[in-house]
């Protein structure tokens, strides 16, 4: 189930730090008319709606841990058709890399941080990719 903040399509990087991935992922969200922010390593502690929201950051809301183990996505406001679209065109640019950790803003995790999110996709992840399952 899609959720919608301020009515918008948007996209959360996280740990995007090469030029030419993120400038291809970039252009594949621009092509499917889809915002993107880059979220900074100090803003992870901030809960995802507000980083979707646009919304003022607290400036106590500051992270000074250690960079995220890889890349991740948080789409925000997208229906199935467009989230679908926005796949297609991330997987068709080789520039893109491969993005192990994509997600979408959902009631459930709307309040929870970058960092909470990134543990709960490679708890998935680890299961899903288990040998023998």
């Amino acid at each position: 189930m899609k959720m919608e903040i301020n009515g918008q399509e948007e996209a959360l990087l996280y740990n995007f730090k090469e030029d030419t991935q993120l400038q291809a992922v970039r252009m594949a969200l621009f092509l499917a008319q889809v915002q993107c922010r880059i979220v900074s390593k100090e803003e992870y502690v901030v809960p995802l709606k507000m980083l979707a929201g646009d919304e003022t950051i607290p400036p106590a809301a500051v992270y000074g841990g250690q960079e995220l183990d890889g890349q991740m996505i948080v789409f925000a406001g997208l229906g199935e058709d467009k989230l679908e679209s926005v796949l297609s065109l991330l997987r068709a640019n080789p520039a893109c890399g491969k993005i192990p950790y994509k997600a979408v803003l959902t009631q459930t995790n709307q309040n929870w941080n970058g960092i909470t999110l990134f543990k709960e996709l490679q708890k998935e992840h680890a299961a899903i990719h288990q040998p023998g399952v």
